[in-house]
């Protein structure tokens, strides 16, 4: 959205066209993907917080609607489900 597309330009990147948005498995929203494909790599949420530039609670937030999405209750589980939708790759 408009916050990523300033990040964008700050750092000098264009941001990605609106076209070029992807579906996601389970209705997950991209940055859902992006905060799932961290705690795949074992990541506490402060570091996802982070790494993502937002707070510790937006990222619990994050990964509670992930589990809801994904019908998993944990860290394994969420893992699980990206490795069966090929989520692990960037």
């Amino acid at each position: 959205g408009v916050v990523r597309a300033l990040r964008d330009a700050v750092r000098g990147g264009a941001p990605a066209p609106a076209a070029a948005a992807r579906t996601w498995p389970a209705g997950l929203t991209d940055r859902e993907v992006e905060v799932l494909r961290l705690v795949t790599r074992g990541l506490p949420r402060r570091e996802v917080a982070r790494r993502l530039g937002i707070t510790e609670n937006t990222a619990r937030h994050h990964l509670e609607h992930i589990y809801n999405k994904t019908g998993v209750s944990n860290r394994v589980g969420a893992t699980l489900f990206a490795m069966e939708h090929g989520l692990l790759m960037d």
